[in-house]
C-alpha cells in the first residue's frame, strides 16, 4: 500500500491506469506479480475499513465511512485520496 501511494505521489498518471502502470510497478519493486499486489492492497483496505479508527475514516473519506453497511473505497479511490492528502 505504502509503495503504491508513493508511486502515485511521484507520478499522478499512475492512478489513471492501476492495472497497466501502478500494480506492475509495485510488483516489480517487490519481485512479485500485479495480481498479488492488487489483492494485498484490497486486503489492507478491507482491514483498515473494518478495524481502523472510525473518526480517521470519517475525516478522510466522509460521513459514509462510519455508517453501518457503507461500502469501503476501491483500491483506486483509497490510494488516490491518501496520495492527495500527502501531496497537499
Amino acid at each position: 500500500m505504502r509503495e503504491a501511494i508513493c508511486v502515485v505521489c511521484e507520478d499522478e498518471e499512475a492512478i489513471k491506469s492501476v492495472t497497466k502502470i501502478l500494480y506492475p510497478e509495485v510488483a516489480k519493486r517487490f519481485g512479485t506479480n500485479d495480481k498479488q499486489v492488487e489483492r494485498a492492497i484490497r486486503n489492507a483496505i478491507e482491514t483498515a475499513w473494518e478495524k481502523g479508527n472510525p473518526e480517521v475514516m470519517k475525516e478522510v473519506f466522509g460521513i459514509c465511512s462510519v455508517m453501518p453497511g457503507c461500502m469501503r473505497p476501491t483500491n483506486t479511490e483509497f490510494i488516490e485520496e491518501i496520495a492527495k492528502r500527502i501531496k497537499g
